[in-house]
Formats: C-alpha cells, structure tokens, sequence
C-alpha cells in the first residue's frame, strides 16, 4: 500500500479526511495526519512518504513551503503533492503548479474530488513501480550476460593458448580507452589479425569485438556508478568518442540510458 501523510491546519478538515476518504479501498494507508507543517516535514524527510495531501495556507510554514522545502530534501523527490485550499486566487493555483503539485483541489471540497485525484496518481505509482520492476529485471538479465562475457576472461588453463590469451586480456583492460582494434593487439602479439581473432574465439568462445564491447560496458557500468565522473567521461575512459553510440550499445547492454543507470545506482 502507498503511504499518505496528510496536513491541514483544520481540525474537521483533517479529521473528515481521514475518516471519510476511503483510503484502504484505494490502497492507500494513512501514516500520519498532522496540523502544521513542520510536523509534516518531520514525517516527510525519510522518504518513506508517497503521496502528500496538504492545505495551502497553515500557520508558520504553509503547504507550499512545506512542498519546496520537501523538494530540497534529498530522498524526497518523487513525492506526490496534492494540495487542498479554499483560496480560489490563482496566485496560489500558480504556486502549486510550479512545484509539481499532481492535483489542486478547492474547498469546501468535495471528496470525490480528491478521491479522483488519488486514484490518478495511484495508477500513476503503480505505473511507474511496474516500469521499475521492469528496469530491475533488465539490469539483472544484462549483468548477468555481461558478467558471463567477462567471466569467460578467465581462459580455461587445459587449453593450449591460455597464456598468451590471458596477456591479451591485461592488454585489452589496460586499453580500453584507446580503439583496441583485432589489428592493432595483433600487432603487439606479432599474429597475423585473422589467425589471432581465429585463435581468441576457439579459446574464448566468442568473437574479439563482442568481448571488448562486453569489457567496455563493464567498466563503463562501474564508472557511472562514481556521480563525480560526467557520462561523456565514461564513455571517453571505455573508448567511445561519439555520445550516441555509447548510449546506443549502453542500452543494448543494460536496457536502459547511461543517464537512467546513474539515476538508479
């Protein structure tokens, strides 16, 4: 169930929403209802919080600077805000939009009103924590191609060119930023490309770029876990030099975006 945190500086107001809304039908459960808004912050900043209903004006911090301050709170991000008023000054309806507010409703209000608002944005939770999901399951499926692409780095020691294979390997790593081609490793071992390509895959089982590719999104996938270091400097530090192609095999890889990875990890 979805939390709700509800503020409101009026006592039959607050109570005739929490008695009167529905709220487990919705699945929703109400985990606290405050009248001011500092008390509401302190429930909000944890995060645990997803969806809050708030009047407008309250005394000393109102709900519109409840819901910026909630904005700067890391963790609190994806909080849903629907704000109650009976202002019907647009000055205010203007504030709420620019912060985000899902829905705005005008009292003395309606409860199927709100209750319309809060069966929208629980499709819309449910609809992102689907999409989540989905993302979870992508993240895990491409770790675990890339970690069995990686893993096969590890030559078995019974086959004859294990040695030279596992120098290749350290050479390959120790590169990744520049183009590593087949021609030019080829080169530094002093094989011919076709029979040293020929002699990695019978080794490795699978081709010299899918491995590099494999190598490259691996490391990449540790950067873009370090926020300090910029995309195109990931991408840069695994070889790619144009943007769209590393996000293009990024996502191939991963299932989603370099941008959607970080936001993620």
């Amino acid at each position: 169930m979805y939390k709700v945190l509800i503020a409101d500086d009026e006592v039959l107001d607050l109570e005739g929403m929490r008695m009167f809304i529905p709220w487990t039908e919705l699945g929703l459960e109400v985990v606290a209802a405050v009248n001011n808004g500092f008390d509401a912050y302190e429930v909000l900043k944890d995060g645990t919080v997803d969806i809050l209903v708030t009047d407008v004006h309250m005394p000393s911090m109102s709900g519109l600077e409840l819901a910026r301050k909630v904005q700067e709170t890391e963790g609190c991000g994806d909080l849903r805000v629907i704000f109650v008023s009976g202002y019907q000054d647009f000055h205010y309806v203007k504030q709420a939009l620019s912060l985000r507010a899902y829905s705005y409703v005008l009292k003395p209000m309606d409860d199927s009103e709100l209750v319309e608002a809060l069966v929208k944005v629980t499709k819309e939770l449910d609809a992102e924590s689907r999409k989540l999901e989905e993302e979870r399951k992508w993240r895990e499926a491409a770790k675990r191609t890339s970690h069995r692409s990686i893993q096969t780095a590890v030559p078995s020691e019974t086959k004859k060119h294990t040695k030279l294979i596992q120098e290749m390997i350290v050479y390959m790593k120790e590169h990744l930023g520049c183009s590593l081609t087949l021609k030019e490793v080829a080169d530094r071992f002093a094989f011919s490309p076709n029979y040293l390509g020929s002699m990695f895959k019978e080794e490795m089982g699978s081709g010299f770029s899918e491995f590099v590719i494999a190598m490259r999104m691996e490391k990449a996938g540790e950067l873009l876990k370090d926020p300090k270091v910029k995309i195109y400097e990931v991408a840069d530090q695994v070889g790619y030099r144009y943007m769209p192609y590393f996000s293009r095999q990024f996502k191939e890889t991963f299932g989603m975006t370099p941008i959607e990875f970080r936001r993620h990890h």
